[in-house]
Protein backbone atom coordinates (compact mmCIF):
# COMPACT_ATOMS: atom_id res chain seq x y z
CA UNK A 1 0.00 0.00 0.00
CA UNK A 2 2.81 2.50 0.80
CA UNK A 3 4.78 1.62 -2.70
CA UNK A 4 1.76 2.40 -4.24
CA UNK A 5 1.01 5.91 -2.72
CA UNK A 6 4.40 6.38 -3.10
CA UNK A 7 4.11 5.69 -6.95
CA UNK A 8 0.96 7.56 -7.08
CA UNK A 9 3.04 10.55 -5.93
CA UNK A 10 5.66 10.18 -8.68
CA UNK A 11 3.50 10.27 -11.51
CA UNK A 12 1.25 12.83 -10.47
CA UNK A 13 5.22 14.86 -10.03
CA UNK A 14 6.40 13.83 -13.12
CA UNK A 15 3.51 15.31 -14.73
CA UNK A 16 3.42 18.75 -13.31
CA UNK A 17 6.94 18.53 -14.20
CA UNK A 18 6.02 17.35 -18.03
CA UNK A 19 3.64 20.26 -17.88
CA UNK A 20 5.86 22.86 -16.29
CA UNK A 21 8.52 22.45 -19.22
CA UNK A 22 5.89 22.70 -22.32
CA UNK A 23 4.73 25.78 -20.80
CA UNK A 24 8.37 27.28 -20.78
CA UNK A 25 9.02 26.07 -24.03
CA UNK A 26 6.86 28.94 -25.35
CA UNK A 27 6.89 31.62 -22.15
CA UNK A 28 9.78 33.58 -23.96
CA UNK A 29 7.47 34.30 -26.96
CA UNK A 30 4.25 34.74 -24.84
CA UNK A 31 5.88 37.50 -23.23
CA UNK A 32 7.89 39.18 -26.25
CA UNK A 33 4.44 39.13 -27.83
CA UNK A 34 2.61 40.92 -25.05
CA UNK A 35 5.95 44.02 -25.02
CA UNK A 36 5.79 44.23 -28.71
CA UNK A 37 2.30 44.52 -28.78
CA UNK A 38 2.57 47.37 -25.55
CA UNK A 39 5.15 49.17 -27.79
CA UNK A 40 3.06 49.23 -30.62
CA UNK A 41 -0.01 50.48 -28.58
CA UNK A 42 2.03 53.55 -27.41
CA UNK A 43 3.55 53.90 -30.48
CA UNK A 44 2.71 56.62 -33.80
CA UNK A 45 4.60 56.69 -37.45
CA UNK A 46 4.77 52.54 -37.28
CA UNK A 47 6.89 51.81 -40.60
CA UNK A 48 6.21 47.96 -41.39
CA UNK A 49 9.19 46.69 -43.43
CA UNK A 50 10.07 42.81 -43.88
CA UNK A 51 13.03 42.87 -42.07
CA UNK A 52 12.19 45.50 -39.15
CA UNK A 53 9.45 47.54 -37.23
CA UNK A 54 9.89 51.30 -37.07
CA UNK A 55 8.07 54.05 -34.78
CA UNK A 56 7.82 56.84 -32.58
CA UNK A 57 7.69 55.01 -29.19
CA UNK A 58 7.81 57.84 -26.28
CA UNK A 59 8.95 60.82 -28.94
CA UNK A 60 11.99 58.89 -29.72
CA UNK A 61 12.47 56.48 -32.39
CA UNK A 62 13.15 53.06 -32.35
CA UNK A 63 13.72 50.04 -34.27
CA UNK A 64 12.67 46.29 -33.73
CA UNK A 65 14.91 44.34 -35.54
CA UNK A 66 17.18 40.94 -35.58
CA UNK A 67 19.82 40.95 -34.48
CA UNK A 68 21.98 37.89 -34.98
CA UNK A 69 19.64 35.35 -33.03
CA UNK A 70 17.63 37.59 -31.06
CA UNK A 71 14.70 40.01 -31.41
CA UNK A 72 15.21 43.36 -30.10
CA UNK A 73 14.28 46.71 -29.15
CA UNK A 74 17.21 49.19 -30.62
CA UNK A 75 17.75 52.72 -29.38
CA UNK A 76 19.13 50.77 -26.55
CA UNK A 77 19.04 47.24 -26.61
CA UNK A 78 16.53 45.56 -25.01
CA UNK A 79 15.83 41.68 -26.12
CA UNK A 80 12.26 40.87 -26.77
CA UNK A 81 13.07 37.29 -28.13
CA UNK A 82 15.84 34.74 -28.15
CA UNK A 83 17.31 31.82 -30.05
CA UNK A 84 15.27 32.59 -33.40
CA UNK A 85 16.81 31.47 -36.42
CA UNK A 86 14.21 34.41 -39.06
CA UNK A 87 12.12 36.65 -38.29
CA UNK A 88 9.66 38.94 -40.57
CA UNK A 89 7.25 41.47 -40.35
CA UNK A 90 4.20 41.88 -42.63
CA UNK A 91 1.37 44.04 -42.74
CA UNK A 92 -2.00 42.65 -43.80
CA UNK A 93 -5.52 45.46 -43.66
CA UNK A 94 -3.94 47.35 -41.02
CA UNK A 95 -2.87 45.02 -39.15
CA UNK A 96 0.72 43.78 -38.10
CA UNK A 97 1.68 40.17 -38.00
CA UNK A 98 5.12 39.07 -37.13
CA UNK A 99 6.86 35.34 -38.43
CA UNK A 100 9.34 33.73 -37.13
CA UNK A 101 11.33 30.38 -36.83
CA UNK A 102 12.65 29.06 -33.76
CA UNK A 103 13.80 25.31 -33.69
CA UNK A 104 12.86 23.97 -36.96
CA UNK A 105 8.79 25.53 -36.36
CA UNK A 106 7.34 28.66 -37.88
CA UNK A 107 5.33 30.67 -35.92
CA UNK A 108 3.13 33.18 -37.24
CA UNK A 109 0.79 35.85 -35.27
CA UNK A 110 -0.84 39.14 -34.97
CA UNK A 111 1.32 41.76 -33.40
CA UNK A 112 -0.81 45.00 -33.91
Amino acid sequence: MITSIILMCFVIFAQTCLKMTQFDAMHQEQMAIIQLRQILALSKDIEVRSDCLEMIYRHEKISIVQDKNRLVKKNGYEILMENINHVSFQEIENEIFMEWEKEGQTFFMQVY
